[in-house]
């Protein structure tokens, strides 16, 4: 039998490289491992409100790119790459040629946005340090999605160097993406299965 490629956290002393960590096996309680300059930073795993957010602005973003047949690809908490830092965003959208079927982690460099979505637990991250580690390797644009009161979305795009606090995104909006492509976003529609509204509804649902 073959032995295993991966490596377990208590195994490694010094500085972490992002080839290491995606080494990892996975956690056993689901949470994302992330690397900053050899640090090597873990977050827990989502809840149900978080996911559900997350996979509808996902989809909405999917249905735009393929409408505009824009040359990009969306995907939900994939692994993005620099040559020290390695970050699990929970929505990416990246230039198409940068994705294929083997890829297991995408470049920076081929980034065009990120959305990170706010949890109790991520605060200080989403809206401080992401943000400044983004802009520091040029992406484009980053999207804060706040779920509270009301979901709605901080828009930042990059200003020498630096991000901007642009406009804040709530309800139906229609939003052009880096002048990429344009999307037709429902904001209300990304819990609306747990408030009891969308076709969820219901035991087990």
């Amino acid at each position: 039998m073959a032995m295993s490629t991966a490596h377990r956290i208590e195994d490694h002393a010094g500085a972490w490289t992002v080839d290491e960590v995606l080494a990892l096996d996975e956690h056993p309680a689901g949470s994302h491992y992330e690397l900053v300059d050899g640090v090597l930073m873990m977050s827990p795993a989502p809840g149900w409100a978080h996911q559900d957010a997350s996979f509808e602005l996902a989809s909405q973003l999917k249905r735009a790119v393929r409408a505009a047949r824009a040359p990009f690809r969306v995907a939900e908490a994939v692994n993005v790459r620099g040559d020290s830092r390695l970050f699990v965003p929970d929505i990416v959208v990246a230039d198409r040629s940068a994705v294929r079927r083997d890829t297991v982690a995408v470049p920076l460099e081929a980034v065009l946005l990120l959305v990170e979505i706010v949890s109790p637990s991520t605060r200080p991250q989403d809206r401080i340090l992401k943000p400044a580690l983004y802009a520091q390797a040029a992406v484009p644009l980053y999207w804060r999605l706040e779920l509270e009161p009301e979901p709605h979305v901080v828009v930042h795009e990059l200003s020498d160097g630096t991000y901007r606090e642009g406009e804040v995104l709530k309800g139906r909006r229609t939003v052009r993406v880096a002048d990429a492509f344009t999307a037709e976003l429902d904001l209300g529609a990304l819990l609306a299965d747990l408030d009891g509204e969308g076709d969820g509804e219901g035991e087990g649902a």
